[in-house]
């Protein structure tokens, strides 16, 4: 018998944030249209979040249920209130069912996404800020003063 599938809360969080992001360039193409500018453009990760929702759907219509169906609408209509609970019920619906969590591992490789969130590299030299989930490697050592808020100043000190 074959070992069970088991996916990383942060393959599904890296899948569920280039959903976000699809769905988020949705949102902007409407508004560009509605205001008669020009759409913005279609990046790559864009396009990966986009085959991401139409896969996470087929799935999620094949092997989830009422309850996973309806987190997936609310996480459609909004993506930034219904980001957790959506996240939580891939994750049980990839326990309940291998074939979803292979799945789920197959477009992730697709979208290179590893167990450690999406691959790439980021230097940082100077001053960095971070907005919103960050996940990586460490290959080296890290240091320094981190200061978490929606106005933080040089000195760290929040207003």
């Amino acid at each position: 018998m074959a070992d069970p599938i088991t996916i990383s809360i942060a393959v599904i969080t890296g899948l569920v944030t280039l959903m976000t992001g699809y769905m988020k360039y949705r949102a902007d193409m409407k508004q560009a249209e509605q205001k008669g500018a020009p759409a913005p453009a279609k990046t790559e990760e864009v396009t990966k979040g986009e085959t991401a929702l139409a896969q996470v759907k087929q799935g999620v219509a094949q092997h989830g249920d009422e309850k996973d169906q309806n987190a997936l609408a609310q996480f459609e209509d909004d993506p930034n209130d219904y980001r957790d609970v959506f996240e939580k019920k891939l994750a049980r619906l990839a326990e309940r069912s291998p074939a979803f969590a292979q799945q789920l591992q197959t477009l992730a490789q697709q979208a290179n996404i590893q167990a450690g969130g999406v691959q790439g590299s980021v230097n940082v030299s100077g001053e960095g800020k971070i907005y919103g989930t960050a996940a990586g490697v460490n290959t080296g050592t890290i240091s320094g003063t981190y200061t978490f808020g929606d106005k933080d100043d040089k000195d760290g000190q929040k207003r």
